[in-house]
Formats: structure tokens, C-alpha cells, sequence
């Protein structure tokens, strides 16, 4: 094999969630099937709702049924394991491995993700539920996407690496609005070589604060050149992992579809028959040096 195929062999594309994408879905196609029509393009799909509640296992049996044998999940983690005030008890950690046993079981499990909250700041309760979460987890390939600015500080984001290599955690790496002291820079790295792991959010600095996941927070649309700079340290990063996630988040008008299959176009793994999707939008941030 060639470099680059060995290289673009080792990256997944995919979407956060592969229910609200405008645009995407010929009206033909029913809400039940809309994940059988989305792995038809995509190869990996983060599964969000895991986060608000419980998924069953035989919801996790059919998913799989559905899709390619080759297509994989990466499972968010349950709420209660992230955005907690006092920290969850071990049967929680218990119930939501249970839930995706299926995935695991048929080697259909990617990453699980746990997703910190801005108020997970880095202290020493904090470093310690880290070392929680590796012991807990430990079996399943876990990523951890920080949302405070303290563990990706210059002064501290060396030994934030060392104690994720040290507990066995993989590290999510996140393109959002840079935003002093209030959101993380997208520094790459591979903390476990199992898998690297890109989460592109968007750059809508304006309305960071004015909407969650169905606002206008990730109403973004990646330029030709910011998805070619991309694309290099991608390929940087499957020469450190074994495999590479990258899962586009910016979805509240249809941008993330499309911005996904350009992407893998960059990295030949875009499909041979892309679905027709909206037109682009006239960009509203202009680039600065």
C-alpha cells in the first residue's frame, strides 16, 4: 500500500447525531430509516441521545442490523457520568456500559465519549475522576472532550496529555470559536494510539452563548481552505492512531453534511454518489490573519 491509502484506510467521517440535518434526507425517507440512508455516506455516526437517557440494548441490536457491517458507533456518554453536581455512583457507570453491550460485543463500537461541561474545570477532584473514568471504562476505547480552558492552558496541557496517556483515555480534539479563557484551542494529539478523535463544532463566535444544540451556536460553514487545513492534520493523525474519527457538529442549517463529504472528497473516502444537499450560504464571518 501506498502511504496515502494506508493513511486514508485508518479515517472515519461522520456526523454528531444523524437525526435534525436539514437538507440531507429525501423527503421518501421515513424517520425510522434515516439512519439505513445516512450510513450509506457516512462511515461512523456519533449517537447523541445516549446522553439524555439510557438507550436499550435491542435499540443498540437494531441500529446495527441496519447499517453496513463496517459501520460504527461512537456513543456519547449518559449525562449523569459528565454534567453531574455530586459524582455518580459505580452502578451508573454499570447500566450505561450495559447499554451499548451489543456495539461491543459485535465489534461495532468506536469510541464513547464523554464530553466534560465548561464547569469541569481542572483540579484535583477533577484529575481524580479522569483516573475514575479510566478505571471504570477500562475495555472500551474512551474519549474525553474538555470544554474548560484550564486543561489546555500552555502551562498545563503537557501533563493534561500525560495523565490521559497515563489512565488509558483518548482525547477528543475540538474545533470551536476561540474565545479567551472560555473555550479550548484545537491542539492535535493522540493520548491513546487505539484512536484520534476531531470534533468540529464551527467557528460562530457571535452565537456561542445564544444556543445549544439546536441553536444558532453551530451554525457554521467550513471554507474550502479551513477544511484543507484539516485534512493535513488528519492525515498527521492517522500516522499516530490507529484509527481516526472525525465527526462534524455544525448541523444547525445543513452545513456539517455537506462539509463532511467535501472532507472526504480531500481524503478520498467521499461516496461515489453524494445525495443532493442545500446550496451553500454566503459566509457571514469574515477571515481575519
Amino acid at each position: 500500500m501506498t502511504g496515502q491509502a494506508a493513511t486514508a484506510a485508518a479515517i472515519r467521517i461522520g456526523i454528531s447525531s444523524w437525526g435534525g440535518l436539514p437538507g440531507f434526507y429525501p423527503s421518501s425517507v421515513k424517520s425510522g430509516d434515516k439512519l439505513a440512508w445516512f450510513a450509506r455516506f457516512f462511515s461512523v455516526v456519533e449517537v447523541n441521545v445516549s446522553f439524555y437517557r439510557l438507550v436499550r440494548p435491542d435499540t443498540y441490536d437494531h441500529w446495527a442490523e441496519i447499517t453496513p457491517s463496517d459501520f460504527v458507533f461512537d456513543v456519547k456518554a449518559f449525562g449523569e457520568l459528565t454534567h453531574f453536581r455530586e459524582r455518580p455512583p459505580d452502578e451508573t457507570f454499570v447500566a450505561f456500559r450495559a447499554s451499548y453491550a451489543p456495539l461491543r460485543d459485535m465489534h461495532r463500537l468506536g469510541g464513547v465519549l464523554f464530553q466534560f461541561p465548561p464547569r469541569f474545570a481542572n483540579t484535583p477532584r477533577s484529575r481524580a475522576y479522569l483516573r475514575r473514568v479510566g478505571r471504570e471504562m477500562a475495555g472500551d476505547v474512551t474519549v474525553i472532550e474538555f470544554r474548560n480552558h484550564t486543561w489546555l492552558a500552555p502551562d498545563s496541557v503537557e501533563a493534561t496529555f500525560s495523565l490521559l496517556e497515563e489512565v488509558g483515555l483518548a482525547y477528543a480534539i475540538a474545533d470551536e470559536p476561540q474565545i479567551p479563557n472560555d473555550t479550548v484551542p484545537p491542539i492535535p494529539a493522540v493520548t491513546n494510539p487505539a484512536l484520534a478523535y476531531v470534533r468540529l463544532h464551527g467557528r460562530n463566535a457571535a452565537a456561542w452563548y445564544r444556543g445549544g444544540s439546536g441553536g444558532a451556536r453551530y451554525d457554521y460553514d467550513y471554507s474550502a481552505a479551513e477544511l484543507a487545513e484539516w485534512a493535513g492534520i488528519v492525515e498527521d493523525l492517522a500516522r499516530q492512531a490507529r484509527e481516526v474519527h472525525v465527526l462534524f457538529n455544525n448541523n444547525a442549517k445543513g452545513a456539517g453534511t455537506r462539509n463532511a463529504l467535501a472532507f472526504g472528497q480531500l481524503l478520498g473516502r467521499s461516496p461515489q454518489d453524494p445525495p443532493p444537499l442545500p446550496p451553500e450560504q454566503r459566509r457571514l464571518f469574515d477571515e481575519v490573519d
